[in-house]
């Protein structure tokens, strides 16, 4: 029993017409024909009971359509697998990142890949930006994407800058800040709340603020959620502000350093192997940054 007679007897039953069968797979019908019934004197069993050129299912056909098909959707399965590897697309890949590209980018990437590489299993995680580099560390994931700054040490996992980011400080359109002469100091936002991202280091831990007071919060989607309730002023990403900037429910700082670029990009361990679907998302991530940043 081969598999292309196993094709040849799901496509004729089907159609319903060995032509017709013959005609889709290119064949002539007597090669089809002959095929079926040397299948059939394998089996020891008619599949097909034969009336001119239409053809019905026998009781043991009807029986061993169902095996039929599995077995010719797992050779499908067999040879996408191994096309998929001589491509050099990853079978599986663990992703963490961070929040500061949009959730909608990340939904259509999810979406693009499942349809590019459907071989590959893909599990992703998202978590606060300072975390990302102890899951890569320790294994946990193969690659990380999110901010990166200098303040981390290297040496035991390699960084890759796909972009650049803008971050912005921002608050409420009615902030108290906004009323505050024409050029804000650092002795200005020190007597407001701040909102920073708070994330865990073996204990709960906030990020660096300027403010005497501030509010950690774990995702940067939850600190623009909290200045724009008034909360207090943050640094967020400004992909993440583009709708609340046009509408005026937030509005930037008049500070010297109200904007800043910082460099976005991927993690992984030393020995990690690049694959085909690691190429195709870096290069996805660098073909967004470069169209926010204009």
């Amino acid at each position: 029993m081969r598999l292309i007679q196993i094709e040849m007897f799901l496509l004729a039953v089907k159609t319903g017409s060995i032509s017709e069968a013959a005609i889709q797979l290119g064949k002539s019908r007597s090669t089809v024909s002959a095929a079926l019934l040397a299948l059939e004197d394998e089996l020891g069993v008619n599949l097909l009971l034969r009336s001119g050129n239409k053809i019905e299912l026998s009781h043991i056909g009807e029986n061993i359509v169902a095996d039929c098909q599995r077995i010719f959707h797992l050779s499908q399965g067999v040879h996408a697998k191994c096309a998929h590897h001589l491509a050099g697309a990853e079978l599986a890949l663990r992703i963490a990142r961070d929040d500061a590209l949009p959730e909608k980018f990340w939904n259509q990437l999810i979406s693009q890949i499942e349809k590019k590489f459907p071989q590959t299993s893909l599990s992703m995680y998202a978590a606060p930006t300072p975390e990302l580099i102890a899951y890569v560390e320790n294994n946990k994931v193969d690659i990380a994407y999110g901010m990166i700054t200098d303040t981390h040490d290297y040496q035991r996992h390699v960084r890759s800058e796909l972009g650049q980011l803008r971050m912005m400080a921002v608050a409420a359109a009615d902030h108290p800040l906004h009323t505050i002469g024409n050029r804000l100091t650092s002795n200005d936002l020190a007597l407001y709340t701040e909102v920073v991202l708070a994330y865990m280091d073996g204990l709960l831990t906030v990020e660096a603020s300027i403010s005497h007071r501030y509010i950690g919060l774990t995702f940067y989607e939850y600190l623009r959620d909290a200045v724009c309730n008034g909360v207090g002023w943050a640094k967020v990403p400004a992909p993440l502000i583009t709708e609340q900037l046009r509408n005026e429910t937030l509005k930037v700082l008049r500070y010297k350093k109200s904007m800043s670029w910082e460099i976005y990009g991927e993690i992984t361990g030393v020995d990690f192997c690049r694959g085909a679907v690691t190429d195709w998302i870096a290069e996805q991530i660098e073909h967004y940054l470069i169209t926010e940043s204009h």
